[in-house]
Protein backbone atom coordinates (compact mmCIF):
# COMPACT_ATOMS: atom_id res chain seq x y z
CA UNK A 1 0.00 0.00 0.00
CA UNK A 2 1.34 3.50 -0.82
CA UNK A 3 2.38 5.95 1.88
CA UNK A 4 0.61 9.11 3.03
CA UNK A 5 3.29 11.13 1.26
CA UNK A 6 2.81 9.27 -2.02
CA UNK A 7 -0.98 9.58 -1.98
CA UNK A 8 -0.81 13.24 -0.96
CA UNK A 9 1.43 13.85 -3.96
CA UNK A 10 -1.17 12.15 -6.21
CA UNK A 11 -3.84 14.48 -4.81
CA UNK A 12 -1.82 17.64 -5.43
CA UNK A 13 -0.26 16.81 -8.79
CA UNK A 14 -2.51 14.31 -10.56
CA UNK A 15 -5.92 15.27 -9.17
CA UNK A 16 -5.50 19.03 -8.61
CA UNK A 17 -2.57 19.90 -10.92
CA UNK A 18 -1.25 22.29 -8.27
CA UNK A 19 1.35 24.79 -9.48
CA UNK A 20 3.96 27.03 -7.84
CA UNK A 21 2.51 30.43 -6.97
CA UNK A 22 -0.98 29.11 -6.27
CA UNK A 23 -2.63 29.45 -2.85
CA UNK A 24 -4.20 26.38 -1.26
CA UNK A 25 -6.37 25.88 1.83
CA UNK A 26 -6.76 22.57 3.66
CA UNK A 27 -9.95 22.61 5.79
CA UNK A 28 -10.11 19.71 8.23
CA UNK A 29 -11.49 18.46 11.53
CA UNK A 30 -9.76 19.66 14.70
CA UNK A 31 -8.76 16.12 15.70
CA UNK A 32 -8.69 12.50 14.57
CA UNK A 33 -8.08 10.87 11.20
CA UNK A 34 -9.15 13.88 9.12
CA UNK A 35 -6.64 16.07 10.97
CA UNK A 36 -3.92 13.49 10.28
CA UNK A 37 -4.84 13.47 6.60
CA UNK A 38 -5.02 17.28 6.58
CA UNK A 39 -1.51 17.55 8.01
CA UNK A 40 -0.17 15.08 5.44
CA UNK A 41 -1.77 17.15 2.66
CA UNK A 42 -0.36 20.36 4.16
CA UNK A 43 3.16 18.92 4.29
CA UNK A 44 3.03 17.70 0.69
CA UNK A 45 1.22 20.77 -0.67
CA UNK A 46 3.68 23.18 0.94
CA UNK A 47 6.40 21.72 -1.28
CA UNK A 48 4.46 22.86 -4.34
CA UNK A 49 2.45 25.98 -3.50
CA UNK A 50 1.51 28.40 -0.73
CA UNK A 51 -0.50 26.09 1.53
CA UNK A 52 -2.41 26.76 4.77
CA UNK A 53 -4.35 24.47 7.12
CA UNK A 54 -7.55 25.61 8.84
CA UNK A 55 -9.26 23.49 11.49
CA UNK A 56 -13.06 23.49 11.43
CA UNK A 57 -15.51 22.25 14.03
CA UNK A 58 -17.70 19.52 12.45
CA UNK A 59 -20.97 20.98 11.17
CA UNK A 60 -23.04 18.03 12.38
CA UNK A 61 -24.85 17.49 9.08
CA UNK A 62 -23.97 16.84 5.44
CA UNK A 63 -24.85 19.92 3.42
CA UNK A 64 -24.86 22.29 6.39
CA UNK A 65 -22.88 25.50 5.90
CA UNK A 66 -19.41 25.79 7.46
CA UNK A 67 -18.72 28.51 10.02
CA UNK A 68 -18.73 32.05 8.55
CA UNK A 69 -14.97 32.47 9.06
CA UNK A 70 -14.35 29.26 7.08
CA UNK A 71 -16.72 30.28 4.28
CA UNK A 72 -14.99 33.66 4.07
CA UNK A 73 -11.52 32.09 3.99
CA UNK A 74 -12.54 29.77 1.16
CA UNK A 75 -12.99 32.76 -1.16
CA UNK A 76 -9.28 33.62 -1.06
CA UNK A 77 -7.71 30.45 -2.48
CA UNK A 78 -7.04 28.75 -5.82
CA UNK A 79 -7.37 25.26 -4.29
CA UNK A 80 -9.47 24.02 -1.36
CA UNK A 81 -9.21 20.49 0.05
CA UNK A 82 -11.66 19.50 2.76
CA UNK A 83 -11.10 16.23 4.68
CA UNK A 84 -13.98 16.76 7.13
CA UNK A 85 -16.42 14.55 9.01
CA UNK A 86 -19.49 16.06 7.35
CA UNK A 87 -19.78 17.07 3.71
CA UNK A 88 -19.50 20.71 2.64
CA UNK A 89 -19.79 19.70 -1.04
CA UNK A 90 -23.35 20.90 -1.58
CA UNK A 91 -23.11 24.18 0.34
CA UNK A 92 -23.33 27.81 -0.69
CA UNK A 93 -19.80 28.29 0.66
CA UNK A 94 -18.39 25.77 -1.81
CA UNK A 95 -20.47 27.14 -4.67
CA UNK A 96 -19.24 30.69 -3.97
CA UNK A 97 -15.63 29.49 -3.81
CA UNK A 98 -16.09 27.78 -7.18
CA UNK A 99 -17.59 30.92 -8.69
CA UNK A 100 -14.55 32.81 -7.42
CA UNK A 101 -12.36 30.38 -9.38
CA UNK A 102 -11.32 27.85 -6.76
CA UNK A 103 -10.82 24.15 -7.42
CA UNK A 104 -12.52 22.29 -4.57
CA UNK A 105 -11.86 18.72 -3.44
CA UNK A 106 -14.12 17.50 -0.63
CA UNK A 107 -13.44 14.34 1.40
CA UNK A 108 -16.37 13.93 3.83
CA UNK A 109 -15.85 11.03 6.21
CA UNK A 110 -12.54 9.94 4.71
CA UNK A 111 -10.43 7.49 6.69
CA UNK A 112 -6.74 6.56 6.59
CA UNK A 113 -7.51 3.28 4.81
CA UNK A 114 -9.77 4.93 2.23
CA UNK A 115 -7.21 7.67 1.55
CA UNK A 116 -4.43 5.16 0.90
CA UNK A 117 -6.48 2.62 -1.07
CA UNK A 118 -9.17 4.37 -3.12
CA UNK A 119 -7.36 7.53 -4.28
CA UNK A 120 -4.49 5.83 -6.17
CA UNK A 121 -6.47 4.73 -9.26
CA UNK A 122 -6.03 4.95 -13.02
CA UNK A 123 -7.81 8.28 -13.46
CA UNK A 124 -7.68 8.24 -17.25
CA UNK A 125 -9.44 4.87 -17.44
CA UNK A 126 -12.06 5.91 -14.88
CA UNK A 127 -12.66 9.13 -16.81
CA UNK A 128 -13.30 7.15 -20.01
CA UNK A 129 -16.05 5.15 -18.30
CA UNK A 130 -17.53 8.29 -16.75
CA UNK A 131 -17.59 10.16 -20.04
CA UNK A 132 -19.42 7.31 -21.79
CA UNK A 133 -22.03 7.21 -19.04
CA UNK A 134 -22.26 11.01 -18.99
CA UNK A 135 -22.95 11.06 -22.75
CA UNK A 136 -25.63 8.35 -22.47
CA UNK A 137 -27.42 10.42 -19.83
CA UNK A 138 -26.99 13.61 -21.86
CA UNK A 139 -28.82 12.07 -24.81
CA UNK A 140 -31.56 10.54 -22.66
CA UNK A 141 -34.95 11.79 -21.50
CA UNK A 142 -36.21 9.13 -19.11
CA UNK A 143 -34.40 6.92 -16.61
CA UNK A 144 -35.75 3.87 -14.82
CA UNK A 145 -33.81 2.29 -11.93
CA UNK A 146 -34.68 -1.14 -10.55
CA UNK A 147 -33.05 -3.71 -8.29
CA UNK A 148 -33.75 -7.21 -7.03
CA UNK A 149 -34.12 -5.73 -3.53
CA UNK A 150 -37.25 -3.88 -4.70
CA UNK A 151 -36.18 -0.53 -6.14
CA UNK A 152 -38.35 0.65 -9.01
CA UNK A 153 -38.25 4.36 -9.69
CA UNK A 154 -38.51 6.47 -12.84
CA UNK A 155 -37.38 10.05 -13.43
CA UNK A 156 -36.95 12.56 -16.23
CA UNK A 157 -33.73 14.24 -17.38
CA UNK A 158 -33.90 17.96 -18.10
CA UNK A 159 -32.64 18.94 -21.57
CA UNK A 160 -29.32 20.73 -21.17
CA UNK A 161 -28.79 19.62 -17.56
CA UNK A 162 -25.39 17.97 -17.72
CA UNK A 163 -24.47 14.95 -15.62
CA UNK A 164 -21.54 15.51 -13.25
CA UNK A 165 -18.38 13.61 -14.13
CA UNK A 166 -16.78 13.02 -10.72
CA UNK A 167 -13.57 11.56 -12.11
CA UNK A 168 -11.25 12.91 -9.40
CA UNK A 169 -9.57 15.28 -11.87
CA UNK A 170 -10.12 18.73 -10.38
CA UNK A 171 -7.82 20.72 -12.61
CA UNK A 172 -9.74 23.74 -13.85
CA UNK A 173 -11.05 26.85 -12.05
CA UNK A 174 -14.52 26.22 -10.70
CA UNK A 175 -14.19 22.42 -10.60
CA UNK A 176 -15.55 20.57 -7.56
CA UNK A 177 -15.33 16.83 -6.92
CA UNK A 178 -15.06 14.33 -4.12
CA UNK A 179 -11.86 12.46 -3.43
CA UNK A 180 -11.89 9.53 -3.71
CA UNK A 181 -13.58 10.20 -7.04
CA UNK A 182 -15.56 7.81 -9.14
CA UNK A 183 -19.19 8.56 -9.93
CA UNK A 184 -21.50 10.10 -12.47
CA UNK A 185 -24.39 12.06 -10.96
CA UNK A 186 -27.36 13.96 -12.31
CA UNK A 187 -30.17 16.05 -10.83
CA UNK A 188 -33.44 14.70 -12.26
CA UNK A 189 -36.10 17.17 -13.34
CA UNK A 190 -37.77 18.55 -10.24
CA UNK A 191 -41.15 16.90 -9.63
CA UNK A 192 -40.57 14.10 -12.14
CA UNK A 193 -39.43 11.19 -9.95
CA UNK A 194 -41.95 8.52 -9.01
CA UNK A 195 -41.59 5.09 -7.47
CA UNK A 196 -39.78 3.28 -4.69
CA UNK A 197 -36.15 3.01 -3.66
CA UNK A 198 -34.90 0.20 -1.44
CA UNK A 199 -31.59 1.18 0.13
CA UNK A 200 -29.65 -1.92 1.14
CA UNK A 201 -26.10 -0.66 1.68
CA UNK A 202 -25.46 2.65 3.44
CA UNK A 203 -27.25 5.69 4.80
CA UNK A 204 -26.07 8.38 7.19
CA UNK A 205 -29.16 7.91 9.33
CA UNK A 206 -29.80 4.19 9.26
CA UNK A 207 -27.26 3.14 11.87
CA UNK A 208 -28.39 -0.49 11.85
CA UNK A 209 -27.42 -0.68 8.16
CA UNK A 210 -30.64 -2.56 7.50
CA UNK A 211 -32.70 -2.45 4.34
CA UNK A 212 -35.22 0.38 4.22
CA UNK A 213 -37.66 1.73 1.68
CA UNK A 214 -38.45 5.26 0.53
CA UNK A 215 -41.53 6.05 -1.57
CA UNK A 216 -41.34 9.03 -3.92
CA UNK A 217 -44.22 10.89 -5.55
CA UNK A 218 -43.84 13.82 -7.94
CA UNK A 219 -40.21 14.33 -6.99
CA UNK A 220 -40.69 14.26 -3.21
CA UNK A 221 -40.16 11.56 -0.61
CA UNK A 222 -43.57 10.85 0.94
CA UNK A 223 -42.74 7.83 3.09
CA UNK A 224 -39.43 6.61 4.57
CA UNK A 225 -38.78 3.54 6.72
CA UNK A 226 -35.56 5.03 8.14
CA UNK A 227 -36.75 7.19 11.04
CA UNK A 228 -33.42 9.00 11.27
CA UNK A 229 -33.42 10.01 7.61
CA UNK A 230 -37.11 10.93 7.62
CA UNK A 231 -36.83 13.05 10.75
CA UNK A 232 -34.20 15.19 9.02
CA UNK A 233 -35.53 15.57 5.48
CA UNK A 234 -39.17 16.05 6.52
CA UNK A 235 -38.28 18.89 8.91
CA UNK A 236 -36.12 20.92 6.51
CA UNK A 237 -37.60 23.10 3.79
CA UNK A 238 -37.28 21.20 0.49
CA UNK A 239 -35.48 18.40 2.33
CA UNK A 240 -37.66 15.71 0.71
CA UNK A 241 -36.70 16.82 -2.80
CA UNK A 242 -35.16 13.96 -4.78
CA UNK A 243 -31.94 15.74 -5.62
CA UNK A 244 -29.59 13.29 -7.26
CA UNK A 245 -29.14 9.98 -8.98
CA UNK A 246 -25.52 8.88 -8.74
CA UNK A 247 -23.72 5.87 -10.21
CA UNK A 248 -20.45 4.53 -8.76
CA UNK A 249 -17.47 3.93 -11.08
CA UNK A 250 -14.36 3.58 -8.87
CA UNK A 251 -12.87 0.06 -9.27
CA UNK A 252 -10.81 0.34 -6.05
CA UNK A 253 -13.62 1.55 -3.82
CA UNK A 254 -15.28 -1.03 -1.58
CA UNK A 255 -18.20 -1.17 0.81
CA UNK A 256 -17.07 0.19 4.17
CA UNK A 257 -20.25 1.70 5.59
CA UNK A 258 -19.03 5.22 4.79
CA UNK A 259 -21.06 7.10 2.18
CA UNK A 260 -18.05 8.85 0.58
CA UNK A 261 -16.62 5.52 -0.53
CA UNK A 262 -19.71 3.31 -0.80
CA UNK A 263 -21.33 5.64 -3.33
CA UNK A 264 -18.19 5.37 -5.51
CA UNK A 265 -18.15 1.55 -5.65
CA UNK A 266 -18.58 0.33 -9.21
CA UNK A 267 -21.82 -1.64 -9.29
CA UNK A 268 -23.73 0.58 -6.87
CA UNK A 269 -26.05 3.56 -7.24
CA UNK A 270 -27.19 6.21 -4.79
CA UNK A 271 -30.00 8.72 -4.44
CA UNK A 272 -29.86 11.92 -2.40
CA UNK A 273 -32.57 14.14 -0.95
CA UNK A 274 -32.33 17.90 -0.43
CA UNK A 275 -30.11 20.33 -2.33
CA UNK A 276 -29.58 19.86 -6.07
CA UNK A 277 -28.33 23.35 -7.00
CA UNK A 278 -24.72 22.15 -7.05
CA UNK A 279 -25.76 19.68 -9.77
CA UNK A 280 -27.48 22.32 -11.88
CA UNK A 281 -30.90 22.06 -10.25
CA UNK A 282 -33.10 24.71 -8.68
CA UNK A 283 -33.24 23.62 -5.02
CA UNK A 284 -30.80 24.95 -2.39
CA UNK A 285 -31.43 23.90 1.20
CA UNK A 286 -29.45 22.92 4.29
CA UNK A 287 -29.14 19.19 3.63
CA UNK A 288 -27.96 16.84 0.92
CA UNK A 289 -28.24 13.27 2.18
CA UNK A 290 -27.21 10.26 0.10
CA UNK A 291 -28.13 6.62 0.61
CA UNK A 292 -26.67 3.73 -1.39
CA UNK A 293 -28.10 0.57 -2.92
CA UNK A 294 -26.44 -2.37 -4.62
CA UNK A 295 -26.49 -3.87 -8.10
CA UNK A 296 -28.96 -1.57 -9.84
CA UNK A 297 -30.36 -2.06 -13.31
CA UNK A 298 -30.49 1.31 -15.04
CA UNK A 299 -32.40 1.90 -18.27
CA UNK A 300 -32.21 5.12 -20.28
CA UNK A 301 -35.13 5.59 -22.67
CA UNK A 302 -35.93 1.89 -22.36
CA UNK A 303 -32.43 0.59 -23.07
CA UNK A 304 -30.42 -1.08 -20.30
CA UNK A 305 -27.11 0.68 -19.61
CA UNK A 306 -26.28 -1.19 -16.40
CA UNK A 307 -27.66 -4.66 -15.60
CA UNK A 308 -27.56 -5.71 -11.93
CA UNK A 309 -24.47 -3.57 -11.39
CA UNK A 310 -22.68 -4.70 -14.56
CA UNK A 311 -21.88 -2.01 -17.11
CA UNK A 312 -23.10 -2.89 -20.63
CA UNK A 313 -20.96 -0.41 -22.58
Amino acid sequence: MPTFEEVSHIVWKECLDAKPGEKALVVCDPEGERLEIGRALLKSGSKICDCRLMKMKPTGMAGREPAPEVAKAMLGYDIIIAPTEFSITHTSASMKARKAGARVATMPGITRDMFLRAIPVNYMEMDKVNRKLQEILRRGSNVRVTSKAGTDISMEIMPGRKALNDNGLIRNPGNLDNLPGGEVAIAPKEGSSNGTIVFDLTSFFDKTKGIFRVDVRDGLAVRCESKGLWDIISNVENGTNLAELGIGTNPKARITGIILEDEKVKGTAHIAFGTNASLGGTVQTSVHLDSVFNKPTIEVDGKAVIKEGRFLF
